[in-house]
């Protein structure tokens, strides 16, 4: 008796999506958080901390408390001494870079902003920035936005711009911030292929408990795979 190949395909497609691995895709958006670096990244021992901010994201905040570096010193291990680290996954794609970030409400209300850089980058004196005035680094919400509140800002430094990032891979990627002033907090860092214009005031939605370097299983890429291996199915009771 012959057995249908539309069928047979059927069938292997269903049972084949069922036991085939996780698919790691990219990510259009991605959002690193106080808990994002407390679960699954890393932090220097000094100079920053986890802390409880009512208005923040989650109730918590990266809080930078000593350790600003200038542009000349973030190649030298002795003097990186306050940062945060985390690994993504990411598309070969453009990324604009937004931080939600606001100074402390008393005190200095003048110290503002961070260096960041990914992969290559870090351990070197090279940082992602203004490409027309990279010496200031990204952040410095205080320039255009009142102490003590949370901001999205990319460089706000007038005149203002959007920092983007280029990934020439996809797969795993780090990114490192570094404080170049202290102290300020900073609630969420977003990566977006497709925010280019200021987010609204209020944090960006996302799952806390998410590793960044995990994604959900892509239905496409699963059909890809079983129809790769279906290639190699020899029709039987021809």
């Amino acid at each position: 008796m012959r057995t249908s190949i539309l069928l047979i395909c059927v069938l292997l497609s269903f049972c084949l999506g069922m036991v085939l691995p996780t698919v790691v895709v990219g990510q259009t958006n991605i959002v690193i958080s106080a808990e994002t670096v407390r679960d699954f990244g890393e932090m220097s021992e000094e100079n920053v901390e986890i802390v409880e901010d009512a208005d923040a994201s989650n109730g918590f905040a990266i809080h930078w408390t000593g350790g600003a570096v200038a542009e000349a010193d973030l190649g030298n291990p002795e003097k990186v001494v306050a940062w945060f680290k985390v690994e993504f996954f990411a598309d070969a794609a453009e990324y604009f870079i937004w931080i939600r970030g606001r100074t402390a409400p008393d005190g200095d209300t003048g110290v503002d902003s961070v260096w960041v850089q990914f992969d290559n980058q870090i351990g070197t004196g090279q940082h992602t920035a203004d490409k027309d005035a990279p010496s200031r680094g990204l952040g410095n919400w205080r320039d255009v936005f009142d102490a003590g509140i949370y901001k999205w800002g990319s460089q706000e430094v007038p005149p203002q711009s959007v920092v983007s990032v280029k990934f020439k891979e996809k797969g795993l990627h780090t990114i490192l911030m570094t404080p170049r002033q202290v102290p300020h907090f900073i609630d969420q860092v977003l990566l977006s292929q497709d925010q280019d214009e200021y987010p609204d005031d209020e944090p960006w939605e996302w799952d806390a408990t998410r590793d960044p370097k995990v994604y959900p299983v892509d239905r496409q890429g699963k059909l890809t795979t079983t129809w790769g291996m279906l290639k190699s199915v020899r029709w039987v009771n021809r």
